[in-house]
């Protein structure tokens, strides 16, 4: 018992549930003591980090290896709480808030913390939306970091790098056209680690520290972060945030790393939380572990987003079966690999393309993305060969070698024209080709505004210019900006760009042709040529309803990633429809029922390095200026 007369009744606690719970009469505590290890319960006055209570929890009051006590009338706005485990204090890992970490950055001291760090006891936010619950084909996801996203100047936010932040930024969101944000790691983890713990050789490099500005490593998960959030209310904040974003059509998506050595139940417990607390639509869980099945094949989760790695849908679905809804989702660079390849005109590139380009499977959808946190970003995919990870103090030897990207003719900033016109020009077509794969596409944040980090691809120690989203507004920025609006705009226009399921590559239904074919400078092709740079694509609309029940407009892609112009030959066209230039990437996008009609319908030339879409539509119309 504690050696100080107490205001509150110490109950038995129910070791079912974990971390700090409300109860009728006051507050549950239930911590983990593995190894019959002597454990106390500290607690503190708001603001203090003196010790006024230290409440023994014996071995031989344990549930296994659970101890749980219930103080009955504990007053949740006067107090605050940790551990004592083997003679070390400490948080509580199930802590949902935490004081003492409000400064993004800031050092904590090496000896003497283990009292500075001290868990709240939140109000439990009450919920005012719920998931929104989008398919993956009708979805659009953008992934960004919550501090990058609106530290650096211009992002025109009050509340720079907070939750805040971002609900000051949903129109942005929602003008871009995207229906769901992806966000690094948002839980309280630990961005100055102690020296021990830091990649960086001291010995060599005094005084110097790395930050663990993305946030994978040790971390407090049910927690949000702290030095997030603009208000001193970090949990309710968050919240807001959600319902923000829910409210403007837009999912919340969280990306958690866990250590393979995480137990299947902490990470249960881990979404769970997140997901009925806040009303969270997705998680993106990077790290591999023995809980990977049992997170995808958990009930409580059945309608939640999961992204991973990749899944073995056969041991969880059977063969040949697929699942009532579609929850899983594979985000890997297999896209990202071969369509960088494929861009830049590479070689034996085309089978690979068309592969990825129909890639979507009833039992998991396919994230398909040109660039993410651990790699170039699209504008500087087109800058460097190179990767150039000076800063990050390691003598440029942590990140991938393997980038899969071209320059153009100059590594790095350049004045020549030709070569800034270039670089447009392919991020022009990578972005047509993201939006016209069948899989959900992914935006890395900042990339539709050409964002930079100067060839740096591991920038995880970043928290500057080099790690922020520039939102400067050069005349190329806001021209690739209008352009991926317009991209976004096309694919949802165009059921058969996002189909529920993979292309069949037959005329299944009778329609007179396949719901997509493949073609090139010969028409109806069967096999593609190794030495190939060029692809036409061929979606049948009758495979396609809109919103209304009409048929889609059936849609010819070509792409010359040759740095010689091509002709395609083009398949003839039912009556009443005639081929017209919808876009391409010299021009931009026209408007509907104005594009210019081919005055040749059976074959067009597509000048090199140019993806141009071909839209089957009713003849007439005047050609106008492109969007």
């Amino acid at each position: 018992m504690a050696k100080k007369k107490m205001f509150w009744r110490i109950l038995k606690g129910d070791p079912t549930r974990m971390g700090i719970t409300r109860t009728d009469k006051g507050f549950n505590f239930g911590v983990k003591v593995p190894g019959g290890k002597e454990a106390s319960l500290l607690l503190y006055k708001k603001g203090s980090n003196k010790v006024e209570y230290e409440i023994p929890l014996p071995a031989e009051e344990r549930t296994g290896e659970i101890s749980a006590v219930e103080l009955e009338s504990l007053e949740a706005g006067k107090w605050e709480y940790n551990y004592m485990l083997d003679g070390k204090a400490g948080p509580d890992v199930y802590a949902r808030a935490l004081t003492g970490r409000a400064d993004f950055g800031a050092r904590l001291p090496e000896y003497g913390m283990e009292h500075i760090i001290r868990c709240m006891i939140p109000e439990l936010p009450a919920l005012v939306t719920k998931p929104l619950d989008i398919s993956y084909e009708d979805s659009i996801i953008y992934k960004t970091h919550v501090r990058g996203f609106t530290m650096k100047k211009g992002s025109g936010v009050k509340e720079k790098g907070t939750f805040t932040g971002i609900m000051e930024m949903i129109p942005y969101l929602k003008d871009l056209g995207i229906t769901a944000l992806e966000l690094m790691p948002v839980y309280e983890f630990f961005e100055m680690p102690l020296r021990e713990e830091s990649k960086l050789d001291y010995r060599q490099n005094p005084g110097e520290e790395l930050c663990n500005y993305w946030g994978y490593g040790p971390a407090l998960y049910f927690a949000p972060k702290a030095s997030f959030a603009a208000s001193s209310d970090p949990v309710r904040e968050f919240a807001h945030m959600t319902d923000s974003l829910h409210q403007a059509g837009i999912e919340c998506i969280l990306e958690f790393y866990f250590p393979s050595d995480t137990s299947p139940g902490m990470v249960l417990d881990v979404l769970h939380y997140w997901m009925l607390t806040f009303g969270v639509d997705g998680f993106h869980l990077l790290g591999e572990g023995s809980w990977i099945s049992l997170i995808a094949d958990d009930p409580l989760l059945k309608r939640t987003k999961l992204l991973c790695q990749g899944y073995d849908t056969v041991q969880l679905y059977g063969e040949n079966k697929t699942p009532y809804y579609r929850n899983l989702g594979e985000h890997n660079k297999s896209f990202l690999q071969e369509m960088r390849k494929f861009l830049k005109g590479d070689e034996g590139c085309v089978e690979a393309a068309s592969y990825r380009l129909r890639r979507n499977p009833a039992t998991c959808a396919q994230i398909n993305f040109f660039a993410d946190h651990d790699d170039f970003t699209m504008a500087d995919m087109v800058t460097y060969e190179q990767k150039h990870n000076e800063e990050n103090k390691e003598n440029n030897r942590d990140g991938t070698n393997q980038n899969f990207s071209w320059n153009c003719g100059t590594e790095g900033p350049t004045r020549k024209r030709t070569i800034l016109k270039l670089r447009e020009r392919q991020m022009r077509n990578a972005w047509l080709i993201l939006m016209t794969a069948q899989g959900t596409p992914m935006i890395y944040g900042g990339d539709e505004r050409c964002n930079t980090t100067m060839g740096n691809n591991n920038a995880y120690c970043q928290d500057n210019d080099i790690g922020w989203v520039d939102w400067n507004k050069s005349k190329t920025s806001s021209k690739m900006l209008d352009f991926v609006k317009n991209c976004i705009a096309f694919r949802k226009n165009h059921p058969i760009l996002h189909g529920r399921r993979e292309p069949r590559l037959m005329d299944y239904k009778s329609y007179g042709v396949p719901d997509l074919s493949y073609h090139g400078e010969r028409a109806w092709f069967a096999q593609m040529e190794f030495n190939s740079r060029v692809l036409g694509v061929m979606y049948s609309g009758a495979y396609g309803r809109k919103a209304d029940g009409s048929e889609d407009d059936s849609l010819y892609i070509a792409y010359n990633m040759h740095w010689e112009p091509h002709i395609f030959a083009l398949p003839i066209l039912k009556e009443g429809r005639v081929w017209k230039i919808a876009a391409d990437t010299d021009q931009g996008f026209y408007q509907e029922g104005c594009e210019g009609e081919l005055s040749d319908q059976k074959k067009i030339s597509v000048v090199p390095r140019t993806v141009m879409i071909l839209a089957a539509r009713a003849p007439g119309g005047t050609e106008n200026a492109a969007e």
